[in-house]
C-alpha cells in the first residue's frame, strides 16, 4: 500500500518541481520560484524537529524533518559545502569520505557557494557528481559507496535568503560492507571492514545495496531574523537485497535526526573552530607527506580498535579481531587521510575523545596564523 502524504498538496507539487529540476539533464531548464513558494512557507511555519511523511516517489518511501540552527546561513554553507572542509570532517555521523568527481561539467572543485549567499543579485546554480562513502548505518551496521548527482540553487525571495541542495543517486550503490560504531555514535568512532554483509544476527550474509536515494534540503534565513536558519529536509530511500526495499520512513527519520542533532551541536557551540581555521588546517594537511599522516592515523585506528576489542559485543566479531591497523590505513588515499585527520581535529576542538590531543595541542596555534605543512 502506498504511503499517504502528511503534507499539503501544494507542498507536494512544489517538491515535485524541485526534484524534477535536480534530476533533469536539460542544461537550459528553469526552476519556477513561484512553484516552490508553498514549500518555503511550509518549512518557515514548521515546528522545530517536526517529523512528517511525504508521498512516495517512484514507489520509494520518504520522510521530512524540520529543524532550526542558530548560526548565519553564510557560516553554515561555508562549513557544510566547502571544497576545503571535507564533508567527512563536519558530517562524520553520516559520511566517512567523499570526493567531487566533476563540478559544472569539468573536474574543478566546488565553488565558494558561501560567497554567493552574501550577494544574491541573481540566482546561482551549481551542479556536479560526488563519490560518497557513508558511515555505518544505525540499524544494519552496513556502509555503502555510490555516486550522487548534486545540484545547488541559491537565490533571494523577498527578505529570505534561500539555499537549496538537491541530491539523486546515480545507479545502484556498491554492495554494502560491514562497519561498526565503536562506543556512542556521537563520539564519531567507526571501523570499516572489507567484508560484505550486514552486522545483524542471521543476516550477515546479505548482499545489500542502496537502489535509490533522493533528497531536497532547504535552508532559509530571513533578514528580520539574521543568524536564525530554518532547515527543511525531504528524503526518499530504497535499500535492501534482491531488489526488495527494506526501508521504512522511520528508518529515514532516524538518520535525519542523527544528522540534524550533530549539525546543531557543531554550529551552535563556541568550541567549533571558525571555518577559516578549518580551511587552514586542510591546507596544512594537504601539503603534508602522506607517510606522516599515516603514522597519525595508525595511532587513531589502534585506539579505536582497542576500544572495540574490549567491548563485550564487538570483541566477538572476527572482523574486529583480525583487523590490522597498518593495512587498514594503507588503503586510504591521501584525500581520505586528510578527511580523517580533520575529523580528529574537530573532535579535539569539541572536547571529544581522540588519541591525538597532544599532537593537536602543538598544531592548533600554528594553523591559526599560517598554513604550513606538518613536518
Amino acid at each position: 500500500m502506498a504511503t499517504i502524504s502528511q503534507l499539503p498538496d501544494a507542498v507536494e507539487k512544489g517538491i515535485d518541481h524541485l526534484l524534477d529540476f535536480g534530476t533533469s539533464a536539460d542544461a537550459d531548464r528553469q526552476l519556477a520560484i513561484d512553484g516552490i513558494e508553498p514549500v518555503l512557507e511550509f518549512i518557515h511555519q514548521a515546528e522545530p524537529m517536526a517529523k512528517l511523511t511525504p508521498a512516495e516517489r517512484n514507489g520509494v518511501r520518504g520522510a521530512f524533518l524540520a529543524y532550526h540552527v542558530q548560526r548565519p546561513l553564510t557560516d553554515i554553507v561555508r562549513y557544510v559545502y566547502n571544497r576545503r572542509i571535507p564533508e567527512g570532517a563536519v558530517n562524520p555521523s553520516s559520511v566517512n569520505y567523499s570526493i567531487w568527481k566533476s563540478v559544472n561539467g569539468n573536474g574543478s572543485g566546488l565553488p565558494d557557494l558561501w560567497q554567493t549567499v552574501k550577494d544574491l543579485s541573481n540566482p546561482v546554480v551549481a551542479e556536479g557528481v560526488v563519490r560518497e562513502i557513508i558511515s555505518p548505518d544505525l540499524h544494519t551496521g552496513a556502509y555503502y559507496e555510490y555516486d550522487l548527482r548534486r545540484t545547488f540553487f541559491i537565490y533571494r525571495q523577498g527578505s529570505k535568503r534561500v539555499f537549496i541542495s538537491l541530491s539523486k543517486q546515480i545507479g545502484d550503490s556498491e554492495v554494502g560492507r560491514k562497519g561498526y560504531i565503536v562506543g556512542c555514535d556521537t563520539e564519531w568512532n567507526y571501523l570499516y571492514t572489507q567484508e560484505k554483509g550486514l552486522d545483524m544476527a542471521g543476516l550477515g550474509w546479505v548482499k545489500s545495496k542502496i537502489y535509490d536515494y533522493l533528497s531536497a534540503c532547504i535552508y532559509l534565513e530571513d533578514d528580520q531574523q539574521p543568524g536564525h536558519v530554518r532547515v527543511g529536509v525531504f528524503q526518499w530511500l530504497k535499500a535492501g537485497w534482491v531488489g526488495i526495499n527494506m526501508v521504512d520512513s522511520h528508518h529515514i527519520h532516524d538518520g535525519m535526526v542523527r544528522y540534524a542533532e550533530q549539525l546543531k551541536q557543531m554550529m551552535e557551540t563556541d568550541q567549533m573552530p571558525e571555518p577559516s581555521i578549518l580551511e587552514n588546517v586542510f591546507n596544512a594537511l594537504e601539503g603534508t607527506d602522506p607517510a606522516l599522516l599515516r603514522v597519525q592515523m595508525e595511532t587513531v585506528t589502534q585506539h579505536v580498535l582497542t576500544r572495540a576489542r574490549t567491548d563485550k559485543k564487538l570483541s566477538k566479531k572476527s572482523a574486529i579481531r583480525d583487523l590490522d591497523e597498518k593495512a587498514y590505513v594503507a588503503r586510504m588515499p591521501k584525500a581520505q587521510l586528510v578527511t580523517a585527520m580533520m575529523r580528529e581535529y574537530v573532535k579535539y576542538c569539541l572536547g571529544k575523545e581522540t588519541p591525538l590531543q597532544a599532537f593537536w595541542l602543538t598544531f592548533k596555534q600554528g594553523v591559526t596564523v599560517d598554513q604550513r605543512p606538518l613536518s
